[in-house]
């Protein structure tokens, strides 16, 4: 069955459209200028910056020449995934979009429903000449999947609207009225070596595996384990057992990401070998006890390996232990406004061991600039205390949940109107351009909505094609009743 089939047919026309150039992350070349060309077929004044965001203007219709303007925004890269043995070039070739009728996705790679169903929305609108609204800015942003790079460059001088509708959020009947700002924290703390007796020492791997992980913005709240901070509670358990010292410590691998797995490279004397591999399988005993719901794959080991040739002193070992212990880690905040939602966290995504030192790096989110500022202090201070350095980098704002806001009150007007039902209101705990937006233009009016999607930067990304025409009428709604 061909998109063409579907409605709305204008909708569909140019999401195939947008499917069929590739737009990865990075790769905005040919979609930013698909839609400069876009603008100069329809007569509307665009403009194309260095970092391919664009930005289109179109007068408001009959009735609305004199309302005030509002921005409609979306971006316009995709995330670029496919299967095993998919042979098609997403650098060079186009999508192969597929539908039933109910769903659409493509084959054999993700569909970039996120965020192409905004784009092709905005596309829409601007090429009618039959839909009410009043005078839009289309603000079309590069590289939003890979660190929001469009946003963060973009100039809004020549932007006057104070109202703007984000069309990036998954689920239909959800309204978002705030995200997270985050920082990125490295954490460096010191370690002295020393040689390692062979004749009288030995040498254990400590592992901590099977845990469930997650995104640190969406399931930060969910009690799953931190692999780095559950290895920092084994080593405190094993080292009153016996003497660790300890020669290096890994663990996790993304910022944004609650690590799943962390090991250990120990020396002891090898008379206590036997007091460690007692105590590792106790605490592991424990844990079960403890965490048999939450995490039910947990598995820690104590495998013995080969020598090293040296190892951290005393002082470094217990010092580091107890950092990898205490260190803050997790929710710190619900939030007082939105019932059930994180207001601030902080995740110890990475652990890695240099040559002399150790390196934790943080991702550190929250709904509220002061809120984020509390965390970096409590970072700062503990890190320091255990002298060690840090150095944020990454800074992003938080999209501020607005007390009064106009635009929330219309749109969940309109969505009573359409729906029949109050629609959710509610924010994510994870960054939306909204953020470096808000940012960017001081007091503006924000809301992000958007049809379903699922399984959004997979293969098996799908968009539920009654969500889309649902949700373009509810647009179409709420852009008439923006007067």
């Amino acid at each position: 069955m061909p998109l063409s089939e579907l409605s709305p047919k204008d909708v569909f026309h140019y999401f195939q459209k947008i499917a069929s150039i590739p737009h990865g992350s990075g790769n905005t070349d040919r979609i930013a200028e698909f839609c400069m060309e876009f603008a100069g077929a329809h007569g509307l004044k665009a403009r194309r910056d260095k970092a391919n965001n664009v930005i289109i203007f179109a007068d408001g219709t009959s009735g609305y020449e004199n309302s005030e303007p509002v921005i409609l925004q979306g971006h316009l890269d995709m995330v670029c995934e496919k299967d095993e043995g998919c042979e098609l070039d997403m650098e060079k070739d186009g999508l192969e979009v597929c539908t039933d009728g109910v769903k659409i996705w493509a084959r054999g790679t993700t569909l970039g429903g996120d965020d192409g169903i905004a784009i092709a929305y905005i596309l829409a609108i601007l090429a009618s000449d039959t839909i009410p609204h009043p005078p839009i800015e289309a603000l079309l942003t590069s590289d939003e999947e890979i660190g929001m790079l469009g946003a963060r460059a973009l100039d809004v001088d020549d932007l006057t609207a104070k109202r703007l509708i984000n069309i990036d959020s998954e689920e239909e009947g959800v309204l978002c009225v705030s995200c997270a700002g985050g920082v990125r924290a490295r954490c460096d703390i010191p370690f002295g070596m020393e040689s390692v007796d062979k004749a009288t020492k030995c040498a254990y791997r400590i592992a901590v595996n099977g845990l469930l992980g997650g995104h640190s913005g969406m399931e930060i709240h969910k009690h799953r384990e931190n692999a780095v901070k559950l290895l920092g509670n084994v080593l405190t358990s094993a080292n009153r057992a016996c003497t660790l010292s300890l020669v290096s410590v890994t663990g996790g691998g993304k910022e944004n990401a609650i690590p799943k797995t962390a090991e250990a490279t120990v020396c002891l004397p090898m008379n206590q070998a036997h007091m460690l591999e007692y105590s590792v399988t106790e605490f592991m005993k424990l844990m079960h006890q403890e965490l048999s719901t939450t995490e039910p794959e947990l598995l820690i080991t104590a495998t013995p390996i080969e020598m090293p040739k040296q190892c951290m002193d005393q002082e470094s070992t217990k010092r580091l232990i107890f950092a990898l212990q205490q260190i803050p880690d997790g929710m710190q905040k619900m939030s007082p406004e939105i019932e059930g939602m994180v207001q601030t966290s902080l995740n110890l995504g990475i652990l890695s061991t240099k040559d002399d030192h150790i390196s934790l790096r943080y991702l550190i989110r929250s709904n509220t600039a002061s809120g984020k500022q509390l965390v970096m202090e409590k970072v700062t201070a503990f890190t320091e205390y255990l002298g060690g350095t840090v150095r944020m980098q990454s800074d992003y704002p938080a999209w501020e949940y607005r007390v009064k806001s106009r635009l929330r009150e219309t749109m969940i007007r309109t969505f009573e109107e359409v729906y029949q039902k109050a629609p959710e209101v509610t924010a994510i705990h994870a960054g939306l351009e909204c953020g470096i937006l808000a940012g960017k233009m001081m007091d503006m009016d924000m809301i992000s909505f958007g049809p379903t999607l699922s399984n959004v930067h997979t293969p098996k990304e799908s968009m539920n094609v009654a969500s889309v025409q649902r949700s373009w009428e509810y647009l179409l709604k709420v852009l008439e009743n923006l007067r």
